[in-house]
């Protein structure tokens, strides 16, 4: 429970039996310090006052249940709002997991008929590049007698177009030469 010191009002309501006294406190206590001792926390506080001419308990409390309602109706529409992004958020958390699931099981089996397909391939591959290795020895016989006869340089394009295009070619660059 909340301890009356703590508390700290912003308005607050008098009702006077005799409407004659409500206007005589309102204009002689309106801008007037509220005093106390030195040491109170009110003490260098301002009155802020005014009479209501034609106003009743049964309005005040109308306007406080509507104030109150406009409130809730506000917290309301609050929760709907963070409710709504909360279920959009977790529906797509649900929807990338689906969808990261398919793409999974689809890889999965890709890699499948790949391996079934790649191994009947693998040989096929592997004829193709030692035919490769013997022309591409023959293509650089020919290149080296072109250049030693007209003894101009072959251009650099020309070279790289001649130049295997798997691992030898790292072998190529560092050793100096191709070496099938």
């Amino acid at each position: 429970m909340e301890s009356r010191k703590n508390r700290i009002f912003t308005e607050g309501w008098v009702e006077f039996s005799n409407k004659h006294v409500a206007r005589n406190v309102a204009t002689t206590l309106n801008n007037t310090q509220v005093g106390g001792k030195r040491r109170s926390p009110w003490y260098s506080e301002l009155w802020n006052i005014k009479y209501l001419p034609r106003f009743t308990w049964g309005l005040l409390n109308e306007r406080l249940t509507y104030e109150r309602a406009i409130h809730k109706s506000r917290l309301r529409t609050e929760v709907a709002i963070v409710k709504r992004e909360t279920e959009h958020f977790a529906r797509s958390v649900r929807q990338a997991k689906r969808e990261k699931k398919l793409l999974k099981s689809k890889n999965t089996k890709d890699e499948t008929v790949q391996a079934e397909v790649g191994s009947s391939q693998l040989r096929e591959v592997n004829t193709l590049t030692t035919v490769d290795h013997s022309l591409q020895s023959s293509k650089e016989d020919k290149l080296c007698t072109a250049a030693s006869s007209t003894h101009s340089e072959v251009p650099l394009s020309n070279k790289l177009k001649d130049m295997p295009a798997n691992n030898d070619f790292l072998r190529h660059i560092f050793s100096g030469g191709f070496k099938p």
